[in-house]
């Protein structure tokens, strides 16, 4: 992701926050924005940028002065979530862009409303690996095991899936579920009966799934400290983890557009040393997380 694409994330995040009234959120998209701005050398001299982001802060201010005694701020609407599923789809093709829209909807804390997404992309049968990978995760967050545990039943009377991805799908169930503390029973799967033979489907392409990093932070004010942190959900190359409402200076530490040049991440399969970039972050509004930040975080291709 460019600097002119994160800084129209940022825009578009900062805007979106600021018409739903959610002013504190909108004026840190907007310093972030700023801050991005001063250290790049391709914007830093766009003068017409920088006056019209501070022109956008002061208003924000000047909101904020006039409502500095409002109560409690107002939850995402559904038009919110509906936008926010189309601004924060960046993927080339239909299919992938429609995964991180649902995505982008659990990131923000609206577990129930991305598992109806999800739920209409497996019934199209788009990315279905990828999808009941995302579900799982939601019902994790929601600390609802039950309800996983009866979905991935249903999936296993269904067609979406073969036998081999029924088998990596309850692996997948079985360390989410261990992970949020719930020690269940899990079904076995079973071979299914050989059936006519159909068209082959396009093999899914799935990615190494990345279950946790570490971070050796270099420069600023937290300098040489190392940070471990559990990977949220997973879109392609870009892993989302949670920071605790109460760590918020680690949140405005890393804004969008800051390198990291020693990443360590952990999957089932391998650990690995990459570089990465941070591409967004996110207060999360509803959910059991509520308060705490998201951080999205591109891994550099090797």
């Amino acid at each position: 992701m460019t600097e002119k694409d994160i800084i129209r994330r940022l825009l578009k995040e900062a805007d979106l926050y600021r018409t739903q009234g959610l002013l504190s959120d909108a004026k840190s998209k907007y310093v972030q924005m700023l801050s991005i701005i001063g250290k790049s050398k391709a914007l830093s001299e766009n003068k017409q940028l920088i006056a019209g982001v501070k022109s956008k802060i002061r208003a924000v201010d000047r909101s904020l002065n006039e409502l500095r005694d409002t109560p409690e701020k107002p939850e995402l609407s559904g038009d919110l979530q509906d936008l926010i599923k189309k601004l924060f789809s960046f993927s080339q093709t239909k299919e992938a862009a429609a995964i991180e829209g649902a995505v982008a909807l659990a990131k923000f804390g609206q577990y129930e409303q991305a598992l109806k997404e999800f739920h209409k992309l497996l019934e199209q049968g788009v990315l279905p690996v990828v999808t009941a990978k995302n579900m799982i995760k939601c019902y994790a967050a929601l600390k609802n095991p039950d309800a996983a545990l009866e979905q991935f039943a249903k999936w296993k009377t269904r067609d979406f899936f073969s036998t081999e991805d029924l088998k990596y799908i309850r692996t997948f169930l079985k360390t989410s579920l261990e992970k949020e503390g719930f020690k269940m029973e899990i079904p076995e799967v079973e071979s299914k009966p050989s059936l006519p033979s159909k068209p082959k489907k396009k093999k899914e392409e799935v990615f190494l799934e990345i279950s946790a990093i570490s971070i050796h932070l270099q420069g600023g004010p937290m300098d040489g400290q190392t940070m471990d942190f559990d990977v949220h959900f997973q879109s392609a190359n870009t892993v989302t983890v949670l920071i605790p409402a109460g760590k918020k200076g680690v949140a405005d530490s890393l804004i969008p557009g800051t390198r990291l040049n020693d990443i360590q991440c952990y999957s089932p399969i391998t650990v690995f040393r990459s570089t990465g970039t941070v591409s967004g972050t996110a207060k999360i509004k509803q959910g059991p997380r509520r308060g705490d930040y998201t951080l999205d975080i591109t891994i550099d291709a090797d």
